[in-house]
């Protein structure tokens, strides 16, 4: 069934203003700020549903998914929203090649890409939302699985549910998305920038450890805390060297003399500074310092294996220098 969609609605009947362009979609908060689309290493059991007890005008949000990543599942669900808001209806058809195109896919991977892009939309059909709202006085329950459709070697035809597109529709929060931002990312460069897009309170804003352990869904057992900080700490520095954040302090746990800053206590916070000028880039420059962040980085790791290389010298205490 097909579902005009010439005027997304709020729960007021106002429409609302989307994004559709191929380098920018429109995102509810909701969507960018639960664990939806995550790194499934290191994972807690992506088989528990994501509650949320009450968002904006709804009350007990479950969504059900299938271990949904950040790379290729979210690629793939920004390319049907695309689609569906440039048709104006929820029932999209679109070739391969069409597909392959919009996503940036080198032609020397588009035989194997097809195998991944089936296993996303897939584990995207598996996504079970349900939730409650106040309608006409009496709360109604809405429950629907996010699409349907059929995949051929040529073409694809994909049903989005109404459902969805409704609920869509009744948040409040839309952020706007550049796959081609994205295309420049890592896994958790993608989730720490897609956190910092929908989190823009001021210049510098504020992330605790466990917030950001419960955005990326992280069982401690597989991932010390140590070893997760560490992470983050490293793809900040990777954010600021892009130019995507400018800079970040890291806030200690309080010491015996209350303060925040011995390096000897343990992170439990990240202070982020960053804008919307630098989270929106011009995408030429920012490809620009990804390449060249990249070629360093591969010289310094071939500068490092020709020292490894060289004979080591064995030093003796000779009775004169400090024996090291």
């Amino acid at each position: 069934m097909q579902y005009n969609l010439r005027e997304i609605k709020d729960n007021k009947g106002n429409p609302r203003k989307v994004r559709s362009l191929k380098t920018f979609t429109s995102v509810p908060r909701l969507f960018l700020i639960l664990p939806l689309f995550n790194i499934i290493n290191g994972s807690e059991n992506r088989d528990e549903p994501i509650i949320v007890p009450k968002h904006q005008n709804t009350r007990n949000i479950e969504i059900k998914n299938a271990q949904l990543t950040i790379e290729n599942d979210f690629d793939v669900f920004l390319f049907i929203l695309r689609k569906v808001f440039r048709s104006n209806s929820t029932s999209i058809e679109f070739s391969t090649s069409e597909m392959m195109d919009e996503l940036n896919i080198e032609k020397v991977s588009r035989a194997q890409y097809l195998k991944t892009f089936i296993k996303s939309v897939k584990r995207l059909s598996n996504i079970h939302v349900e939730y409650e709202e106040k309608v006409n006085g009496e709360w109604q329950h809405t429950f629907f699985n996010f699409i349907e459709g059929r995949l051929t070697k040529s073409k694809g035809t994909i049903e989005v549910s109404k459902f969805f597109i409704e609920f869509f529709g009744n948040l409040k929060e839309l952020y706007e998305i550049n796959p081609e931002i994205l295309g420049v990312l890592n896994k958790y460069q993608r989730i720490l920038y897609v956190l910092y897009v929908c989190n823009r309170m001021s210049t510098t804003n504020y992330f605790s450890v466990d917030r950001l352990k419960e955005r990326f869904n992280i069982n401690s057992d597989k991932m010390p805390d140590k070893q997760f900080i560490k992470k983050i700490r490293d793809t900040n520095k990777d954010l600021q060297d892009l130019g995507l954040i400018i800079g970040f302090k890291e806030i200690k746990a309080l010491d015996k003399e209350g303060k925040n800053d011995n390096p000897r206590q343990p992170t439990v916070q990240f202070d982020v500074d960053y804008t919307y000028k630098t989270l929106y880039p011009k995408i030429s420059k920012l490809r620009e310092l990804s390449a060249l962040i990249k070629g360093f980085k591969d010289t310094k790791n071939v500068d490092i294996e020709e020292e490894k290389e060289e004979p080591k010298q064995i030093k003796t205490d000779d009775g004169d220098e400090e024996w090291i």
